[in-house]
């Protein structure tokens, strides 16, 4: 039986996220990859999930009663599991609901919750592991849905002295069209921060200061800088749309291995929605 990412569940009376209706294509790519990562994986290497910007772990979608697990609990329910879940998400009361649900549904599962930003967070990941992970050079899968520009490239680098295949949700039209007025400005640091590169202004062009083109600016550039480090990118992104049909995310997938990039283009030519190039 194919897995089906796509997991309805009743109120449990905790904290929800509400988001909208295109957040299910998100949660079936991320479940479809981590199906496929893990069984293409098992036994041969010691797996572990990390997401940075957990949620609490069930989702309402917005105007509907419809309530699902999200990636966490998602990659939780695998049938072939990982070996240990790494989580982290800002709010305290969020955290709390995630773990009495874990706590509930998945009692047998080896995880560690973090309750911090993401970008301070993952100085710490790495030394927390069980003592087995340390000593066997375990392999990673990094799920970062942040609502905005604010992760840090330099989370990434500290991600990528391992071998940590990413996926990333850019809110590049969301939160880059939206304040890209602010983000262009000489004395703000967002976008600094999140190429881990001050020198992009001077690769800026008027035409790509306008809208229509400002996005796959961003896309590229850090695609650019994750490429140093010795990634690959997949070269068709997912475009996420909201229902009037505007572009919202784009999900990038960059692994250092072509086994990775495989593994995602199995699962983007499996899905039923449409995968766009910028």
């Amino acid at each position: 039986m194919k897995f089906n990412p796509i997991q309805h569940i009743e109120n449990d009376g905790l904290d929800i996220m509400e988001v909208g209706n295109w957040a299910q294509k998100k949660y079936k790519l991320v479940g479809k990859y981590c199906d496929i990562f893990t069984t293409g994986m098992k036994n041969k290497w010691n797996l572990v999930y990390i997401d940075l910007f957990t949620g609490p772990g069930i989702v309402k979608i917005k105007e509907t009663p419809t309530m699902m697990k999200n990636s966490a609990l998602i990659a939780m329910s695998l049938p072939n599991s990982f070996q240990h879940y790494v989580l982290n998400d800002y709010s305290a009361s969020t955290v709390k609901s995630l773990e009495k649900r874990i706590e509930r549904l998945y009692p047998d599962k080896s995880y560690k919750i973090y309750n911090g930003d993401a970008n301070q967070v993952v100085d710490t990941i790495f030394d927390d592991l069980p003592a087995y992970l340390k000593l066997s050079n375990p392999l990673f899968f990094a799920f970062i849905d942040p609502f905005s520009l604010n992760l840090h490239f330099e989370t990434i680098k500290k991600l990528a002295v391992r071998q940590v295949d990413i996926l990333v949700l850019h809110a590049l039209q969301m939160d880059g069209i939206r304040n890209m007025g602010h983000y262009i400005k000489e004395n703000n640091p967002k976008l600094d921060l999140f190429f881990g590169d001050s020198n992009w202004r001077t690769r800026i062009s008027d035409e790509q200061v306008a809208k229509s083109k400002f996005v796959k600016f961003l896309s590229d550039e850090f695609d650019e800088n994750i490429k140093k480090l010795g990634y690959k990118a997949a070269l068709i992104k997912e475009r996420i749309t909201n229902s009037q049909g505007s572009g919202i995310y784009y999900l990038s997938f960059y692994s250092k291995h072509d086994r990775g990039l495989e593994f995602f283009e199995k699962v983007r030519k499996s899905n039923n929605d449409q995968f766009e190039l910028f």
